[in-house]
């Protein structure tokens, strides 16, 4: 007597296969004997959580779904995997001025979630990338004229300076700069990157009396741009004042504490990009009409909110959890961790 039976061809690949079977007799035993491939199979088999959380598939012969249970893979980190959209909202606080700490502490509270503050600072360094790579090539329309500004912080013994440039039409911060110094060089990459995020020169650019915008806009935009210097939230000829830029810098230096505990450069200039694409994508702004200045720049925008950013396009909202997953060790104690997106169907886990 033959049947049809599927293999699931590589196993946990989600590809299955039907075959017509038989059962036969050798050396006492009885095994499956294929007789020829049919195709790939139509039908479904979905996987669902058994007892203890284990992940079970179906594995199906004659027709009848049956039962297999799997081990769980000794990379899983957290039995629990976090819903997508609670990875959205603690990257929202974290922006939003709440620490680490403050962010482990509620999550605890309304969510039952104990974990360390080392995960959530994986989602905070693997989402602000994924920010920063998705909003790369967005063109803002700005004005003809815009304002810069500087400010800075203590990083152990030596000062850290943020360099930010903004269209006061639209309040989008086109570019923002982080160094040890505050020279010609460091304000030209600034005006630089500005530059390139607009794609064209603008008419007028108003800083304070800091010498060092005077070489650093004359040899990025030569005798294309007019340089306006004036003091802080003083008029200038355009009408314009650096008021809204030094707002911006009241509002990044309330992270100045949070930013302290980072003693490496490269972790701050992360940090700084990933308030950039907050503030420009994601908070609201009184001067632009309540809405983000990015919306006011632009119809089209790539993300309204961090679950754009956490969710996959296209999933339907609470679908999906994220799993955090062991990829290499860099030193003792800190794990590097990959993120990984799991379909959720009722109480059945498949990852995709």
């Amino acid at each position: 007597m033959t049947f049809i039976r599927a293999k699931e061809i590589p196993p946990g690949s989600g590809n299955w296969y039907d075959y017509e079977v038989k059962c036969v007799w050798e050396n006492g035993k009885p095994r499956q004997k294929v007789l020829r491939y049919i195709g790939k199979s139509s039908r479904t088999f979905a996987p669902r959580v058994g007892r203890g959380g284990v992940v079970a598939k179906s594995v199906p012969s004659a027709g009848i779904a049956t039962m297999k249970t799997e081990t769980p893979k000794p990379e899983t980190i957290h039995k629990m995997k976090t819903p997508a959209k609670q990875i959205a909202s603690a990257m929202g606080m974290y922006y939003g001025g709440m620490s680490l700490d403050a962010i482990q502490q509620q999550f605890k509270q309304d969510h039952d979630l104990d974990m360390s503050e080392s995960n959530y600072w994986n989602w905070v360094t693997r989402f602000t990338k994924e920010a920063i790579k998705k909003t790369k090539d967005f063109k803002p329309e700005v004005g003809d004229t815009w304002v810069a500004d500087e400010t800075y912080m203590k990083l152990k013994k030596r000062n850290v300076y943020f360099w930010d440039i903004i269209d006061p039409k639209t309040n989008y911060i086109l570019a923002t700069h982080v160094s040890f110094n505050r020279g010609a060089g460091d304000a030209r990459i600034l005006m630089r990157l500005a530059r390139i995020r607009a794609g064209k020169y603008p008419k007028e650019v108003i800083t304070d009396k800091l010498q060092s915008y005077i070489s650093g806009i004359g040899d990025e935009y030569g005798g294309r741009t007019k340089h306006v210097q004036g003091g802080p939230f003083k008029t200038v000829s355009s009408g314009e004042s650096t008021a809204e830029i030094e707002r911006f810098h009241r509002t990044l230096e309330q992270r100045a504490e949070v930013f302290q505990k980072y003693k490496d450069i490269a972790s701050i200039r992360l940090l700084t990009d990933g308030w950039l694409v907050n503030y420009n994508f994601f908070k609201q702004n009184e001067g632009c009409g309540n809405i983000p200045p990015a919306q006011a720049a632009s119809k089209v925008v790539p993300c309204k909110d961090w679950n754009d950013i956490v969710i996959p396009e296209g999933a339907p909202d609470n679908d999906y959890q994220v799993k955090l997953s062991r990829r290499k060790t860099v030193k003792k104690g800190s794990p590097v961790m990959d993120a990984t997106l799991t379909p959720i169907v009722g109480d059945s886990r498949a990852e995709v």
